[in-house]
């Protein structure tokens, strides 16, 4: 654990039981301006439920904590899913990098991508990701609803998967028989096979070459913190991108700079740098010929880079951008991070849905995990879409026999008071009338939420600091307003 941290902050904002969902009931904006969303008859659908903390400043570590409990921030506001209550639950899914493989699809994304780039070829198609649309989710704004997908649709899905595997199986079967018919010893065969298949994978760094002066198109990846200066030399060009992004694939007519500069021009989190790495939130500016083409907003944390958002010109989804640069961030974690830090290997893609269809796309970067709500341990996301066919997509769990998660000691709590950081055991003993009912189950709720590694994180509550009780407040996600993909030609 790094030593001499600063203290992190988080206020009180409290629980949100009935915020608007953007996956399975977004509110729609009708031509005369009216609030048109869908009804249905199962009363959780579009009652989102969370809770939710305003975080004035922060550490990265103390962030990272707090992914790992489910956790999740839009700008300032850090939230964390109520799994048992809220109608689509909502599982934080990570990738181990030094274990991905690139699909077969995503083979031909980037190379569609090279394409364009060398011979200036627009592919014919748009590539569809496998398993749905690639890098997408339901939209506040979009102007079509993300509706659930049927109990007997994911049935219908998990049946159709079959196909490619009792072809595999069959070839493999002929094979054996063959050796066998040869006399050649099986075990020994399928070890050459595995070994010849390998040397002929592919990775990232073989399916992104390097851009040379006989190519049509130059692409560069500038990496820029939130707030610094190269931010702010381009921050109206990214704003233009992003404006047209909003209007054209979310038809978004509330899009707007400040909305910008709250959702993705804030953070938290302090710039930290530590083996050779900055820690904090960046913008990873796609520039094409000189022109910003497309934005990813990440944060880059001690063990993990998290994908926060992207957005992109319209003009240029024929070049599948999602999974394009989905894959250039899991590369650039392979051939930038981890060589200064080896601790530093997963991607985090926010979180994974399993009755929106639009958000299972995120399985398909092998082999993901899916952190479970109970235990917070991690299982991987083969096993855990077993678990939620059979549970129908309510909320499950995969603590198998994993102990159950521990919170932190409410006694150990950090607390905020009159400009001093206390442990609520010694404020409440200097100042008993804090030592109150409803006090003492703010500070256990966020002890429990928060988890025992959460002692750097300082508490704020309003009667603590002699202020009138703030009302909780909803924010959305970035998953509301999460990347639209390629629909299919």
């Amino acid at each position: 654990m790094p030593d001499q941290r600063l203290l992190s902050l988080v206020q009180w904002c409290g629980q949100v039981t009935d915020g608007r969902c953007g996956y399975c009931q977004p509110k729609r904006e009708t031509s005369n301006g009216s609030d048109d969303s869908s009804t249905s008859g199962d009363e959780r659908q579009g009652k989102s439920c969370s809770f939710g903390m305003l975080a004035p400043w922060f550490n990265p570590y103390d962030y990272q904590i707090l992914l790992d409990r489910g956790w999740r921030r839009s700008g300032t506001y850090l939230y964390k899913p109520t799994m048992d209550t809220t109608c689509c639950p909502q599982y934080t899914i990570r990738l181990d990098v030094t274990k991905f493989r690139p699909s077969r699809t995503q083979k031909r994304v980037l190379r569609a991508a090279v394409d364009f780039l060398k011979n200036d070829n627009k592919p014919k198609r748009f590539v569809k990701e496998e398993g749905g649309q690639a890098r997408c989710a339901a939209s506040s704004a979009s102007d079509e609803p993300s509706a659930k997908r049927p109990p007997a649709a994911v049935k219908e899905r998990t049946v159709s998967a079959e196909g490619p595997r009792k072809k595999k199986l069959i070839r493999r079967e002929r094979a054996i028989k063959r050796w066998q018919e040869k006399g050649l010893d099986v075990a020994a065969e399928q070890e050459k096979r595995r070994q010849k298949e390998k040397s002929r994978e592919k990775t990232l760094a073989d399916l992104l070459p390097e851009w040379d002066e006989s190519w049509k198109h130059r692409l560069e990846v500038e990496t820029v913190l939130v707030g610094s200066e190269e931010y702010r030399a381009r921050e109206h060009e990214a704003y233009q991108v992003y404006l047209k992004y909003q209007t054209t694939i979310h038809n978004d007519k509330r899009a707007s700079k400040s909305g910008f500069d709250n959702f993705l021009g804030s953070t938290p989190l302090r710039k930290e740098l530590r083996n050779g790495i900055t820690y904090g939130s960046f913008h990873q500016r796609y520039i094409l010929d000189g022109k910003i083409v497309a934005v990813g907003a990440i944060d880059i944390l001690p063990w993990c880079f998290s994908s926060k958002y992207l957005f992109y010109d319209p003009d240029f989804k024929f070049l599948t951008i999602g999974t394009y640069t989905a894959l250039r961030e899991i590369d650039y974690i392979q051939r930038t991070l981890r060589t200064k830090s080896a601790e530093l290997k997963y991607y985090y893609m926010g979180y994974y849905i399993y009755t929106c269809p639009k958000m299972r796309y995120k399985a398909k970067f092998q082999p993901s995990e899916l952190l479970c709500d109970e235990s917070f341990t991690w299982k991987p996301v083969s096993e855990c879409e077993k678990l939620l066919a059979e549970n129908e997509g309510r909320f499950t769990t995969w603590a198998g026999n994993a102990p159950p998660a521990t919170g932190l000691n409410p006694d150990e709590v950090p607390v905020y008071s009159s400009n001093m950081a206390y442990v609520w055991r010694v404020l409440r003993a200097q100042k008993p009338e804090f030592d109150t009912p409803e006090v003492n189950e703010k500070v256990a709720k966020w002890a429990k939420l928060a988890g025992p590694l959460a002692d750097n994180i300082c508490l704020y509550l309003n009667e603590l600091n002699n202020r009138a009780r703030q009302e909780p407040v909803e924010a959305e996600s970035e998953e509301d307003d999460e990347e639209e993909e390629e629909e299919e030609a």
